[in-house]
């Protein structure tokens, strides 16, 4: 048995992919090489490593087992080819992460574009999803690294605090209570506009609204910052959401905030990254990029 390396590149990046063509454009193939790759790879291991859903291949349990092993397989080379590239040599390759929502829209986007802007040899893609989903992309192999508002609790996961922020609750700016202070009982029964399930964002609030017995009325759910913030001004309820988020709505006064007596909105944004993955050369450098640019940036 000969199993190639190009075989290893093109199924990791079908499984993170789903597509062959999408695969093959990452490694610039033609899409009929990328797909003989991968059939010649099943037919050296005597197994299929995907099934194929509509027009997407999603990994069997074969797969599964194969996709932690190519990657650790392709970043050894990775780091083999650094340790001997000369001094000075550019930084090149590509850095699949994963965000939560208000992470990677307000904090990773911008962090990606000036790292590859200073670093012209290397393509940074950053997948936004909902925290349990950036978890599932850390587990499943197809992301390096991810970002997410909560705290995860899998053991198969390595987790460090990364970055601070603060949740807001806020309202239209006609409402009774916009830019008060008021104790928590003022806001029982008032309706809410809440994110989805699996938010990072819903959990950290309704955590510390539980602690007060506020027990938020959820009226709307949406799964984007900016659908909340667009259902608040048309006096849908209250919301809460990262600060982040709120800074061009506060300051043309189209929201306002209510601040609640003992509500901890205070949180932190953790990196997480599999404990069997060691990071890649352009990871570590993305990831020591972040911490400056956004101490910098704040």
């Amino acid at each position: 048995m000969r199993i190639t390396l190009k075989q290893l590149a093109v199924f990791e990046s079908v499984a993170r992919s789903g597509q062959v063509a999408k695969a093959a454009e990452m490694l610039s193939l033609s899409s009929p090489a990328a797909s003989m790759a991968l059939s010649e790879l099943e037919k050296q291991l005597d197994t299929r490593l995907f099934e194929r859903i509509g027009n997407r291949l999603r990994l069997n349990s074969q797969g599964s087992l194969l996709l932690p092993l190519a990657t650790q397989a392709l970043q050894k080379i990775d780091q083999i080819e650094h340790a001997f590239s000369p001094a000075g040599a550019e930084l090149g390759g590509n850095l699949c992460v994963s965000a939560s929502s208000t992470i990677g829209n307000y904090l990773l986007a911008k962090s990606a574009v000036a790292f590859c802007q200073q670093h012209t040899n290397t393509l940074v893609n950053v997948d936004i999803d909902n925290s349990q989903n950036v978890i599932n992309s850390v587990l499943e192999f197809r992301s390096e690294m991810g970002f997410v508002e909560g705290q995860c609790l899998d053991s198969r996961i390595a987790v460090e605090a990364w970055h601070k922020d603060k949740l807001l609750i806020f309202c239209h700016p006609a409402h009774p209570l916009a830019g008060q202070t008021v104790a928590p009982s003022e806001l029982s029964g008032m309706p809410w506009v809440m994110r989805e399930e699996g938010s990072g964002t819903r959990d950290c609030f309704v955590n510390a609204a539980n602690a007060l017995d506020m027990q938020p009325q959820e009226k709307f759910r949406f799964s984007t910052p900016d659908a909340i913030k667009q259902a608040v001004k048309q006096g849908a309820g209250l919301g809460v959401l990262s600060e982040l988020t709120l800074e061009k709505e506060l300051i043309r006064k189209e929201l306002a905030v209510i601040e609640v007596e003992g509500l901890a909105l205070e949180r932190k944004f953790y990196r997480i990254h599999h404990k069997s993955r060691q990071f890649t050369p352009v990871g570590l450098a993305f990831i020591n990029f972040c911490q400056t640019f956004l101490n910098t940036e704040s």
